[in-house]
Formats: structure tokens, sequence, C-alpha cells
């Protein structure tokens, strides 16, 4: 079909009249879904350094307790509102999430027996410090509740795996966070061969100087449970500093142990004291920005 000459000159002049009109109103016409430039500035994070030190059983399942340090490290791109997290939360850091849900890496530190100057573990082999690398899944349902599992293969020290299942319930006053919530450990063979298994032989060697150890074979399954309370209060926009303590009972297998019975405790303590300080940076290449 043919345009006369008449429609396409009014087409023409109400052609250019939109586009300049347009151009006269680009700058008033906000349309947010229409914009695709990419953004130009890169997300920066926040880290939180820190030092945490304390008490805890000197080995686990003894009876007395040993003085520990050890550094603490967080992450959190600087447009991610906070997630809550407990002083003795093991290492880790979130690497997808939404409003409810994260999951990621995360780490934790067993400390080494030593039967070195330990008359009652006489006959026993040391066990060296264990270093546990793993993951972790953390779901939120409510705003003032979350329910953390990990699961951690030890990479040092014993050979086996541990298996986490955390809860928290928190409250918030203004710079203070008051928090509790149970801790349940769950442990493979592995671990318990390492820390509460006597074989005839190590039984033999302790009973010759007096020892009261006999043979037993530990197994695993769930190791102990307790119960975490804990205090934080952001002194500023840079600084915290958080209180917690925790109290576990050895379970199953491993509570049966002469190592426990005879030597150690069921009862296991552990309490700590974190400084922490919260800056910006720019990029971390080596982290993901979902």
């Amino acid at each position: 079909m043919k345009m006369s000459s008449r429609g396409l000159s009014v087409s023409a002049v109400f052609l250019s009249g939109a586009i300049g009109m347009s151009a006269a109103r680009a700058d008033d016409l906000q349309v947010p879904f229409l914009n695709f430039n990419a953004p130009t500035s890169t997300p920066q994070w926040i880290v939180t350094v820190g030092g945490m030190g304390g008490i805890q059983p000197s080995y686990p399942g003894a009876k007395g307790s040993a003085f520990y340090g050890l550094p603490t490290l967080e992450f959190r791109r600087e447009d991610q509102p906070p997630r809550f997290s407990s002083p003795d939360d093991d290492f880790s850091f979130v690497v997808l999430h939404n409003d409810w849900f994260a999951v990621g890496p995360a780490g934790n530190w067993v400390n080494n027996r030593s039967v070195r100057n330990n008359l009652a573990l006489y006959g026993m082999n040391s066990v060296d410090a264990s270093i546990e690398l793993g993951a972790f899944a953390e779901w939120t349902p409510l705003s003032f509740l979350r329910v953390r599992a990990e699961a951690r293969k030890a990479v040092s020290g014993y050979d086996g795996w541990a298996f986490g299942l955390i809860g928290d319930v928190w409250q918030k006053w203004g710079p203070v966070t008051l928090s509790v919530g149970p801790r349940l450990n769950f442990n493979n063979d592995q671990y318990a061969n390492a820390f509460f298994s006597v074989s005839p032989f190590q039984a033999a060697v302790n009973q010759s100087i007096g020892g009261v150890l006999t043979p037993y074979n530990a197994s695993g399954g769930l190791t102990s449970a307790g119960l975490t309370a804990a205090a934080r209060y952001e002194v500023n926009e840079l600084w915290r500093v958080s209180v917690f303590g925790n109290y576990q009972v050895l379970t199953g297998s491993v509570a049966n142990s002469p190592l426990v019975l005879r030597t150690g405790s069921r009862d296991q303590f552990t309490a700590g004291l974190e400084i922490a300080y919260h800056y910006r940076t720019g990029a971390l290449s080596f982290l993901p920005t979902f």
C-alpha cells in the first residue's frame, strides 16, 4: 500500500515533534527497569578481624582446663545486612545467601592431647592438634531464630569426621544482643578411637605404674550435647565485645570410656571473650560477589 505525500509529510512532522519532545524531556523520564547500564562501582566488603581468648578442656574428655587464644575473621558485602553469629561459631564465611538461608565453607580447631607430664595418660598415644575443614548451611526461619548444620573433615591430628547441629534464639536491645541455644556434636569411629579408646597394651603399660585405665573400644555417634549463652555489645560502628559460656556433657560410647570415667570428666566447660574491629575494604577478588 502506498502512502500519499500529504500523509507522509504529516507523519514526518509528528515524528520530528515526538523526537524533539523526547530529547527535551529525556532528563525528566526515569524508567529504572529500562536502565541497562552496568554498575560502575565495585561492591565494598565489611571485614571484621579480632581475637578470642578463654578457657576450654585441655583435650576432649579432660577434667582440667587450658587457656586458648585464636584469631577471628568475618566477611560480608557492604550491601548485605549483618547476619546473627554466636562467639562460639566455627570459622566460616557466607558464599550464597538470601534472607532466610546461607551456605559456605567452615573450619574448626581441636586441641592436641599430650601425654607428656601427664601420668594419668601414661601409655596412651598423643594426638596432634586437629584442623577440621568442611561446610555449613544455616536457616533463619524467624527474625530471632536460626538453625545451623556443619560437616567437617579432619585434615590433621585425628583422622575422622565431625558434624554439628546448632540452634540459637536472640534478642537485641540497642547495642546489646543476648542469645542462647543448644549444641549437638556427632563424630565417627575414628574420632572416638583417637581420643577415647584404650588398647589392651596401652592399659597394661598404664597399670604398670599404678594407673587405672582398662581396655575399651569407643565408637562414634552423638558424642556431646550442651548449651551456649552469649552476650555481645557493639561499642560503636567499629568495635564490638562479646562473651560466651558453653557447657557440654559427653554422651554415648565416649562418655563411658575409662579416659573419661577414671581420669577425665563428662562435664566440659568452655568460656571466652572476643574483641573485634570492623572496617571497609575494596573488592576482594578471592571472594564471590553473588
